[in-house]
């Protein structure tokens, strides 16, 4: 009887035993599989995030070069070809303009052979031969409208240009350039980091770029540090999705010419505190998403 007994008890351990441990791997899967969904909804809201805040910037630089082409004022001073008083004029509507959003924007004026007529950062810089390597100004002369994208040019920013029109005839055009520090300040306030990655290979285009900091086969465009990205596989990354490291978890996206040449990645980071593992990619043409998404 004692020996039945002591056999029923250790069944009963060995039961116990098994029970706990499988009561324990659903505990830690379910745990693992909670914090995963809630890393993925807040690489979601990141992604969202982000890329609302580049539409809102590709609107505002939008309006501000249409403002500036139909501004009487700028418009006269540089028909008269007075680049001296279309520099003053311009960086003092410059100034009262930022007063609207803290964003800093400089103004290009073009002339109509698509040279440049006026930089606002720098007088001096006239003449200097565009249609090569801009597409944007090619695409308003053509079309006679205004147009914003993520475009090359010596450096990478969101430019938009709008059209100088006199009598119907093109003559000219004004161009309102952001980069993008007012994003990375805007997401900075959300807790995420902002990422804008330009692929190497621009560099003949964007050589002011050159000098940026550089990981795998892209270089980085805006201000921050390029060690939050150590150990990423950037070689494998698809059209958009979520990649992490030990330290952060990413959500990226694409971005794209005018002529849908695919430029390079940008990329929004959030801390990864449970150290968990993610590579989650898609692409555009396997997936029923919005057109929105595929910035340019």
């Amino acid at each position: 009887m004692r020996l039945l007994n002591s056999k029923t008890n250790k069944y009963l351990s060995i039961i116990l035993l098994i029970t706990s441990f499988f009561i324990f791997l659903i505990f830690y899967f379910l745990n693992n599989l909670n914090n995963s969904n809630n890393l993925l909804n807040n690489l979601e809201n990141s992604l969202t995030t982000t890329k609302n805040l580049f539409e809102e910037q590709k609107r505002y630089a939008l309006s501000l070069a249409i403002l500036l082409s139909e501004d009487k004022e700028i418009v006269n001073s540089f028909l008269n070809e007075n680049r001296q008083q279309t520099f003053e004029i311009v960086n003092r509507k410059i100034k009262t303009l930022k007063q609207l959003q803290d964003s800093n924007f400089e103004v290009q004026i073009h002339n109509k052979n698509l040279t440049t007529f006026l930089r606002s950062w720098d007088i001096n810089i006239k003449d200097v031969p565009l249609a090569s390597f801009r597409q944007g100004l090619v695409k308003v002369k053509e079309e006679k409208k205004p147009i914003v994208s993520i475009e090359l040019g010596k450096r990478l920013n969101i430019k938009a240009i709008s059209p100088i029109i006199i009598n119907n005839e093109y003559v000219g055009s004004i161009e309102a350039i952001i980069d993008f520090e007012y994003l990375s300040k805007e997401l900075k306030k959300k807790g995420y980091k902002l990422f804008v990655l330009l692929d190497k290979k621009y560099l003949n285009i964007a050589n002011d770029l050159e000098a940026n900091e550089k990981i795998s086969n892209y270089i980085l465009v805006n201000k921050t540090k390029i060690n939050f990205l150590k150990d990423l596989d950037l070689e494998n990354l698809k059209d958009y999705g979520y990649i992490s490291n030990k330290e952060h978890s990413f959500a990226y996206f694409s971005y794209y010419d005018l002529q849908n040449n695919h430029l390079g990645y940008i990329l929004t980071a959030i801390k990864n505190n449970k150290h968990i593992n993610i590579n989650n990619s898609y692409d555009y043409e396997t997936v029923n998403i919005s057109s929105e998404v595929k910035i340019k």
